[in-house]
């Protein structure tokens, strides 16, 4: 049986998925939950979560590296043994990632109802959202990290605009004096961000496979992506501080959204409040697909299938009511959202924790010379033999 994927990602692109991730859902709704916890600090809790996502992507970057050719799934399944590696890909596929993607999914529909559309059903704002998801799917890596080396420039210019047109309207008192309430406050509004920005970057231990010259480390795209992404972040969060106040950023469900709302040039340029939301819906699009994308190889991996396409759909489906189930309104999404960045940190850094550490406990005892090495040599030529194309494919 050959690859469930063929595709091959450059490490440009791997930047630009790893950038328009960070921002995804970040973009909308950190700024008023870091204000709400931190305060007028609060965009110095955006500065201490990048210096700590930065941690977090080379945690990332050092398992990739020790298992160069392998998803998650499969270093779960080897490093583990079968049953319990079974189990651990599973939580992470079916616990992680499907409700990462359902709350995506909710995230979006309530702005979009809000904001944008709100005579529209959610229902099918989800619907044709998820049909644009399913389609990127179900193109492959390659499709998806073409997609976003195009769209992550336009990304960066209007969030860049947004910035240099809302300067005037910035006010440093607002934030003055800094640490007023001291420093537990900043650090405690730092999880949250450092959960949604760079914690949730763990569904790319998907994709690592599938970049060309993974097996010489990934470390530089990883960290250019994750800092960029971020360093948008914080001058997000600092202007929505310096214009509105901690108050109001704090009160807001999403405080960027009514910054965009400020943006006003002469009597000519006005209300282009919708453009940023087109941003927003990129980022948010990329982050959706990827961890849904994760989601659909996993399952198909971990049932040893052969095309993880079968998977799309079902999946699309369960997302469509996961959303809707998730959470009766939005004050409850908000309540949630104290809690999340410490489910995010158990599955994903302490499972990357877990898997780093018995994998070098095993590398260790192999490299005695115990039976253990005898194992693992088998265990690489099964897996080259999983990589090799046969039948049609080895003609091709």
């Amino acid at each position: 049986m050959g690859m469930l994927e063929r595709g091959q990602i450059n490490q440009i692109q791997l930047f630009a998925l790893v950038m328009l991730f960070t921002l995804g859902d970040t973009l909308l709704v950190v700024p008023g939950y870091t204000a709400m916890i931190a305060g007028r600090d609060g965009w110095l809790s955006g500065m201490l979560s990048v210096s700590m996502g930065m941690g977090v992507l080379l945690l990332y970057a050092a398992l990739q590296r020790r298992n160069p050719a392998r998803t998650l799934v499969q270093i779960c399944q080897s490093r583990l043994g079968r049953w319990a590696g079974s189990i651990a890909a599973s939580i992470y596929v079916f616990g992680f990632l499907l409700l990462l993607s359902a709350s995506m999914v909710r995230v979006l529909t309530d702005f979009m109802s809000t904001q944008i559309m709100p005579n529209t059903p959610v229902q099918v704002i989800a619907l044709l959202f998820l049909v644009l998801v399913v389609r990127a799917a179900r193109g492959g890596i390659e499709t998806i990290a073409r997609t976003a080396e195009i769209s992550a420039p336009w990304v960066m210019l209007l969030l860049g605009l947004l910035v240099m047109f809302v300067i005037p309207e910035s006010h440093i008192d607002r934030i003055q004096p800094f640490l007023y309430n001291g420093v537990k406050p900043v650090i405690a509004g730092s999880l949250t961000f450092l959960a949604y920005g760079f914690i949730e970057t763990g569904s790319f231990l998907m994709i690592f496979p599938f970049v060309r010259g993974g097996e010489r480390g990934l470390r530089k795209p990883l960290l250019l992506g994750g800092a960029a992404g971020g360093t948008l972040l914080v001058a997000i969060i600092f202007f929505c501080l310096t214009v509105f106040g901690p108050g109001i950023t704090a009160s807001s469900t999403y405080p960027s959204y009514m910054l965009a709302k400020k943006i006003e040039i002469g009597e000519f340029l006005q209300r282009i409040e919708a453009i940023m939301a087109i941003a927003w819906l990129f980022t948010i699009f990329f982050k959706l697909t990827l961890s849904f994308y994760g989601i659909c190889l996993g399952a198909a991996q971990m049932f040893k299938l052969s095309d993880y396409k079968l998977f799309t759909f079902p999946l699309a489906l369960l997302l469509l009511v996961m959303s809707d189930l998730l959470a009766p309104n939005i004050i409850a999404i908000n309540n949630s959202a104290q809690h999340y960045p410490w489910f995010d940190m158990t599955i994903v850094v302490g499972g990357t924790l877990l898997l780093l550490a018995v994998g070098w406990l095993k590398d260790k005892r192999g490299a005695v010379g115990g039976p253990q090495s005898i194992h693992a040599e088998g265990e690489r030529a099964s897996d080259a033999a999983k990589e090799v194309p046969s039948g049609e494919d080895a003609d091709r």
